[in-house]
């Protein structure tokens, strides 16, 4: 397998599987969640065992991560040379030890996301539902005193989720996390309106495109680090993917961009955007490594034939449009051709009508010459025959005229 494909890009992992706010933009549907399962320090070395499949290695992805009661323990398990695959999101909202401060600062981890969408108390509790200001700024203050008075600590990045109530606060939301709280980055997204989220929110929240333009071009002059991310919108390959009406063709263009694990608290790994839906309970397994190993393999021969059917089919696709391009010429030959044959049956049919005129002025001519009442014979045919004949060839008539001789 070649460098590039023996490994999984993504893998989206959660230690819990809860959280301690309900955001009221969330992409989940907290109906439908009940109960937390912490990851299982067995089920989390399992999980471990995949790490040398991995690129990068979330800890958190729809769960918060700090409400694991063994956060500490579970982070110190990752292997030290796999620590900078490692990432987690935190809302930053449940109280923080010494201890737990000291774990991240320590973690050399790839860097940590915090979801910070105002400093504004008021702003701040009303996007983040169960979370109480003064806690969430307590850990931020503490955070960011540990990890500047440590060199190796991870960076850390912000992610803001714009709304009609924080918009106009973005500008100086990114200074000030760039300035006073070690921003890194500062992530800004819109929320995805989905089914489970209420309408008159939707409606009090959403922004126009015009003022997030407006906002662009404010922070477009910006020395700090930020960008836009809209998880909502379609890439070029999904609107590519969505246009095919073609199952068959659906599958012979299924290349995915890239490949990954998604991965419960409870040790149920799914694969993702490699064209089966499939689970499997890693608990059950002697050896994730080697299984997760061979489905990787699979993948990528997968892939690699659906490229070779892909290259045949535009091949077939270029011979086909040839073929087309060749009958179209074809068929304007073939009109040419009967253009030409129309043609040609008139000419044939002008040339019989010239042929009997001829035969008939020979006739005439042959007639006259053997005549001796030249002018008798004029008169008889200008009166008569001749005159239906000379009625279309004034020129036969003068020749005639002077062929006999006679002035009138």
């Amino acid at each position: 397998m070649p460098d590039n494909q023996d490994k999984y890009d993504l893998s989206f992992f959660d230690i819990t599987g809860n959280c301690n706010l309900r955001c009221p933009f969330c992409i989940n549907d907290w109906s439908t969640i009940h109960g937390n399962v912490p990851v299982s320090e067995k089920t989390f070395g399992k999980i471990l065992t995949l790490l040398p499949l991995l690129n990068s290695f979330y800890l958190s992805c729809y769960f918060e991560p700090t409400i694991h009661p063994d956060f500490v323990s579970i982070i110190k398990m990752i292997p030290d040379e796999h620590r900078k695959k490692v990432l987690f999101t935190t809302n930053l909202s449940k109280k923080l030890s010494d201890d737990v401060i000291e774990g991240l600062s320590n973690s050399g981890f790839n860097y940590i996301n915090i979801s910070l969408d105002s400093l504004n108390p008021q702003v701040f509790e009303s996007l983040r539902r169960g979370a109480r200001f003064d806690v969430f700024y307590d850990n931020l203050r503490c955070l960011t005193e540990a990890f500047s008075a440590n060199p190796n600590a991870p960076p850390l990045r912000y992610i803001t989720i714009l709304n009609r109530h924080n918009v106009d606060e973005i500008p100086k939301l990114i200074e000030d996390c760039a300035v006073n709280y070690l921003s890194t980055m500062n992530e800004l997204r819109i929320f995805v309106p989905m089914p489970h989220i209420g309408k008159d929110w939707i409606k009090d929240n959403e922004i126009t495109e015009d003022r997030r333009n407006t906002l662009w071009e404010t922070l477009y002059e910006f020395p700090h680090k930020w960008m836009y991310v809209d998880y909502g919108k379609k890439t070029e390959y999904d609107e590519f993917f969505d246009s095919l009406e073609d199952p068959k063709k659906k599958k012979i263009y299924f290349l995915p961009p890239f490949t990954g694990l998604r991965i419960s608290s409870e040790g149920i790994v799914e694969l993702t955007h490699m064209g089966i839906e499939s689970k499997y309970d890693i608990n059950k397994m002697d050896d994730p490594y080697s299984v997760f190993k061979e489905i990787l393999s699979l993948h990528h021969l997968d892939v690699e034939r659906a490229g070779e059917i892909k290259n045949l089919h535009n091949v077939i696709s270029d011979k086909n449009a040839a073929i087309r391009e060749r009958d179209d010429s074809i068929c304007n030959l073939t009109n040419e051709r009967n253009a030409l044959t129309e043609e040609k049956h008139m000419l044939t049919d002008e040339k019989d009508g010239l042929t009997d005129e001829l035969g008939m002025i020979k006739a005439t001519y042959s007639y006259m010459l053997l005549q001796k009442d030249m002018a008798g014979v004029w008169r008889k045919i200008r009166h008569s025959a001749g005159k239906l004949l000379f009625k279309n060839n004034p020129e036969l008539k003068n020749r005639i005229k002077n062929t006999l001789r006679i002035g009138k």
